[in-house]
């Protein structure tokens, strides 16, 4: 064999082997990433209805990753039963079969994000002592700040109990998906609560005690949505999702907390003097075109430096997620930006979800016992299935979300762990919980007084002394 030939041999030999540890470390994953879900054709013989069945079924079964095989059969068996009940259903109530189908796979990103649902023209919030208006269209100021007490005869909270069987993941992230599909009619009929898919019956309770009831018409249009960012609706002056011109609560509030100032800013960092730290607050985890998030990540830990600041507070109660890579490296710049006696009070709730999740994680894993976890619980668990794929649902355009790989926050990704995500094995944390070391939740009381019950639980935290080691 001549030299150049052996030279060839050896290069492929070598390349061979580059690209068959790549693929066993799961580099796999983002060329189905890149390349995009696998979509069949509609068969053209079927029903409209029966079509979208089998459509559906079909688009699930061929990129779906998480869940096991019983879950995937499980699934399959509800969309073959639902293949025969399909003719006699609504666009939006085949819809929301849809949704209890996918939630066989019990993993919260594979879910339906905007379901295309009509809604009413109210959007409501979960606060610590029940459901409350928050935002109303013109027509309906007299609703905003109310509580709700009864939807079509029924108990909110005994509704979300009927409603789970179709929001996959745990309590916190089942209630705040809620919000949106509570002020669906079509969700009341699905529920057996309604016969009118037109307009729901509320009864509700005004801020002076006074309990009244009224029939409210879904609105005409179906309002876009989004189940990662319906939150934005308690903001003071959000205008999201077609409800410019709407009344909301968040603009009657005495005083803004931090959590609610530099508005519509996603990101915001302050000083608080009496804590000698330093506020850090994401609403997501992605740039924007006005700011670059690694940019404002480290401008945040220069203030450290710059004031000498020995505590941090990171607000994550909204941080979604987004791009889990924009802040690999704040956590570890943090910490060494702080001194050794110093503490972090990360506050986080049920919408700190996938990369914001993520970033909780991590911040745990590189401040370690320095690190104090204020709020309520995480939207997912610590092992979840994400980096999705995007589909929109022939003529009902639903907008279905299908995960590609796992992320493993508990015990790390194996290294040759195919289905593990492999960016996670070139930023690799591992904590044993993000819950709450500190709970607290605010009361619409106190979101209407400016009281914001986390800030008040971190600065407990970070005013009392440390423990010494043990």
């Amino acid at each position: 064999m001549t030299r150049p030939a052996r030279l060839a041999w050896g290069a492929a030999i070598v390349l061979a082997a580059l690209v068959a540890t790549l693929y066993a470390l799961g580099a796999w994953q983002l060329v189905r990433i890149a390349r995009g879900p696998v979509l069949p054709a509609m068969d053209a013989t079927l029903s409209a209805q029966r079509g979208l069945t089998v459509w559906f079924r079909d688009v699930v079964l061929a990129n779906e990753r998480g869940g096991t095989p019983e879950q995937a059969k499980a699934f399959d068996d509800f969309c073959r039963d639902l293949y025969w009940r399909s003719e006699k259903l609504s666009d939006e109530r085949l819809t929301l079969e849809f949704m209890r189908a996918i939630a066989t796979y019990e993993n919260a990103h594979s879910t339906i994000i905007d379901p295309r649902l009509r809604r009413v023209g109210l959007r409501v919030h979960w606060f610590s002592d029940g459901l409350y208006v928050v935002k109303a269209r013109p027509g309906l100021e007299a609703m905003v700040g109310a509580k709700v007490v009864a939807i079509e005869n029924s108990d909110p909270a005994d509704l979300l109990k009927r409603f789970q069987s179709r929001l996959p993941g745990l309590p916190g992230w089942q209630r705040y998906r809620s919000e949106w599909f509570l002020t669906s009619p079509s969700v009341m009929v699905a529920l057996g609560n309604s016969r009118d898919d037109t307009s729901l019956l509320i009864e509700y309770e005004t801020s002076d005690g006074a309990l009244q009831t009224l029939a409210v018409n879904a609105e005409p249009e179906i309002p876009g949505g989004d189940a990662f960012r319906e939150w934005r609706h308690v903001l003071p002056g959000d205008e999201s999702f077609g409800t410019r011109g709407w009344s909301r609560a968040g603009d009657r509030m005495a005083a803004k907390p931090l959590y609610l100032r530099d508005l519509p800013k996603p990101f915001a960092h302050a000083w608080v003097e009496n804590l000698d730290a330093v506020y850090v607050r994401l609403h997501g985890s992605n740039s924007t075109r006005e700011i670059d998030l690694p940019s404002f990540l480290d401008e945040s830990v220069e203030e450290v430096r710059a004031r000498k600041a020995k505590n941090a507070i990171v607000d994550l109660r909204f941080d979604w997620g987004g791009d889990y890579v924009l802040t690999r490296t704040f956590p570890s710049k943090l910490a060494a930006a702080l001194p050794e006696d110093g503490r972090v009070a990360v506050i986080t709730g049920p919408n700190t979800f996938s990369a914001g999740l993520i970033l909780a994680a991590r911040l745990k894993d590189a401040l370690g016992p320095r690190m104090i976890v204020v709020g309520e619980p995480v939207g997912d668990r610590l092992e979840f299935w994400a980096e999705g794929l995007e589909v929109e649902l022939p003529r009902t355009k639903a907008d279905l979300y299908l995960p590609t790989a796992r992320h493993d926050l508990a015990r790390g990704c194996p290294l040759f762990d195919r289905e593990c995500f492999i960016l996670d094995k070139l930023m690799p944390a591992a904590v044993k919980s993000l819950a709450p070391d500190v709970p607290a939740s605010n009361s619409f009381a106190d979101y209407m007084a400016g009281r914001d019950e986390a800030m008040e639980r971190a600065r407990d935290v970070l005013t009392r002394p440390a423990r010494s080691p043990s």
